[in-house]
């Protein structure tokens, strides 16, 4: 799938037992929409497109890693994965497979991705190509499992009623929101057209309505304003946007005690829906643990552990418990301390300069921005940061953000 890597030995491995390079480009993508069926094709997706990046094997790693090390967002990056390291040893329960789990998922990501900036013009169009095809296998595969309540996943799960069959079918819903600005963006550069990117993000938005996970359509609708709005302004709207979001971000603890003072969580259950209340319960709970261990935090995954020992209003399920805050700053917050939110901040204002100094046309910069606000926003609405297929759907969706810097630097090259 991407051209990277030179291990000779996988490279020999890979002819002997007759993998052609063309077939393992096409593997990651007929994973992609089977995601619908299963969160966790997401981690064999993006493992797949690793090791179609290791068969190329055509990239000198040993002056890929040199030129990274020396790079300000690899270095925060770096220290920020140390730290996280470091923090699995005053955790609660010593979780070091966890750890090396989300280790692995973070290689995969940096090999993926790694790959997609260096392959030729030409391959980097074709892959365009099967993602944007991709995709589309996967709007389709959802609305078809919608309209007819799931009548090909209960082939395996005949026992389950609606509520967990829409579940398990929102894993591919987020997929498909995290990636759909840039799909739409691509979808635009193939047809020369403007209404065909416009309904396919009307089409995703429309399905988020009819599935069960409220977050989906706030986030694309943030996404959109979002994208709207560096439209509108190019540089000055993508630093705008995303400044406010980090900033709303940050605040998410006093904000939400401001909320629990004003009883908004008792308003939401009698009025919205009780998992909302729920969440801001949860969120008031955890800032209440930040001031425990605020510089270090409680150590990584604790969060697990916290929230097992938690005594919360019980949700819709009757759970009065947590596996994490349902989001990823206050997690990290909990888990990390001070110096982890640092160290993760950082990386984040770098990776954002980063895009800037591609100089992407106001398309491909506002179909950036609504991808990052979207993922944002779903990150700090409903989940955790350690999340294995979640950490695999952000690599993806960055894998598309990276197809849409190399197919823009391309065009403007050509033109």
């Amino acid at each position: 799938m991407i051209r990277l890597l030179p291990p000779p030995l996988f490279i020999r491995f890979s002819r002997i037992v007759c993998v052609p390079r063309t077939s393992m480009a096409w593997a990651p993508f007929i994973f992609i929409p089977l995601v619908a069926w299963s969160r966790d094709l997401a981690v064999v997706s993006l493992a797949l497109g690793a090791i179609a990046v290791l068969v190329r094997g055509d990239v000198n790693w040993r002056e890929t890693v040199s030129n990274g090390v020396r790079t300000r967002w690899v270095l925060a990056a770096s220290a920020f994965v140390f730290w996280s390291a470091a923090a699995v040893f005053w955790a609660p329960h010593l979780p070091i497979a966890a750890w090396l789990k989300v280790l692995l998922a973070f290689a995969l990501i940096a090999i993926v991705n790694t790959g997609l900036a260096r392959l030729p013009a030409i391959t980097v169009q074709q892959l365009a190509t099967l993602a944007v095809i991709s995709a589309l296998a996967l709007l389709g595969l959802l609305l078809f499992e919608r309209l007819t309540d799931g009548l090909l996943i209960r082939i395996d799960r005949s026992s389950d009623t609606s509520v967990q069959i829409l579940n398990t079918l929102s894993g591919g819903l987020v997929l498909l929101s995290c990636a759909c600005f840039p799909i739409a963006w691509l979808i635009k550069q193939r047809t020369g057209q403007r209404l065909w990117p416009i309904a396919f993000i009307a089409i995703c938005f429309t399905l988020s309505l009819i599935y069960r996970m409220d977050a989906i359509p706030v986030g694309l609708i943030a996404g959109i304003l979002s994208a709207l709005l560096v439209l509108r302004w190019h540089t000055r709207g993508y630093v705008v946007v995303l400044v406010a979001t980090g900033i709303l971000a940050l605040s998410w603890a006093p904000l939400t005690m401001g909320a629990s003072a004003l009883h908004l969580d008792s308003w939401l259950t009698e009025n919205i829906d009780r998992n909302w209340g729920y969440r801001i319960i949860i969120w008031h709970y955890v800032g209440e643990l930040l001031r425990e261990h605020f510089v270090v935090g409680h150590g990584f995954d604790a969060a697990r552990t916290l929230g097992a020992a938690a005594d919360l209003l019980p949700d819709r399920a009757g759970n009065s418990t947590f596996l994490h805050p349902h989001n990823g700053i206050l997690q990290i917050w909990l888990e990390l301390g001070l110096v982890g939110v640092a160290f993760f901040a950082a990386t984040a204002v770098l990776l954002i300069r980063r895009i800037l100094n591609c100089a992407p046309s106001p398309g491909a910069l506002a179909a950036i921005t609504g991808t990052i606000i979207f993922s944002t926003t779903i990150w700090l609405l409903s989940y955790g940061i350690w999340q294995g297929w979640w950490i695999a759907v952000l690599g993806l969706a960055a894998c598309t953000v990276v197809l849409v810097l190399r197919v823009d630097t391309e065009r403007r090259q050509s033109t």
